[in-house]
């Protein structure tokens, strides 16, 4: 029997729903920047400098909260975030920073780098970016769990979960939307599509990151 057709199927399958995870994302970072324009009407800019240019040169450092997407956790444990620092050069930004993805089975963290170039819509800062992960996956998985029959016939299930963790990698394709709302400081909305590698992840790799956070240009 020829598996072909089946494989090619599931290919299809997992690019359309990463596709409509990143439509969802785009969507999300939209209105966020919507509701942040009332906030840069408010914002003073320094005499001769546009409160854009605060932002598309220098040293801004940031930090986003990410499970925006992956609510509620079912677990006690830090949600995802991500803290960076980003150098930028008008045209282009550098990023360096550390990121965390919690799930409800797993947690993948650790450093990363990406680089994209700087766009500009009125006020508003698209910094569409690649990037590339280095750290840490663990995940349980219910392995040894099994099934039990009660009273009237009910059926139950008692999980067993074993715990794995090894070294991971991998890369993601994003973008980060950015306004300015009072002098040095910024309001940003991110979403990214990470595929990591690692052993305890196999079978599960792809993660969708939707968020919100904050800037502030500190050179």
């Amino acid at each position: 029997m020829n598996s072909t057709p089946t494989s090619r199927t599931l290919i299809v399958r997992r690019l359309d729903r990463a596709s409509e995870r990143i439509a969802r994302a785009l969507e999300f970072a939209a209105i966020v920047v919507a509701l942040a324009a009332p906030l840069y009407a408010q914002a003073t800019p320094t005499p001769g400098t546009t409160p854009t240019k605060r932002f598309e040169t220098g040293i801004v450092v940031g930090g986003d909260w990410l499970q925006a997407n992956a609510l509620p956790l079912d677990r006690d444990a830090m949600q995802s975030v991500d803290f960076s620092v980003s150098l930028r050069r008008q045209t282009w930004a550098l990023d360096g920073g550390w990121l965390r993805v919690a799930r409800d089975l797993s947690t993948v963290q650790g450093v990363y780098f990406s680089a994209g170039p700087l766009l500009h819509l009125g006020p508003v800062l698209f910094i569409p970016a690649v990037g590339v992960f280095g750290g840490q996956a663990q995940e349980s998985r219910d392995s040894t769990g099994f099934d039990f029959v009660a009273g009237q016939g009910v059926i139950g299930h008692t999980p067993r979960y074993s715990y794995s963790s090894s070294a991971a990698g991998g890369g993601s394709v994003g973008i980060t939307v950015e306004v300015p709302i009072y002098r040095m400081i910024g309001f940003r909305a991110v979403a990214s599509e990470w595929l990591f590698a690692g052993a305890p992840l196999a079978g599960d790799r792809t993660r969708t990151i939707v968020g919100a956070g904050l800037s502030l240009r500190v050179k």
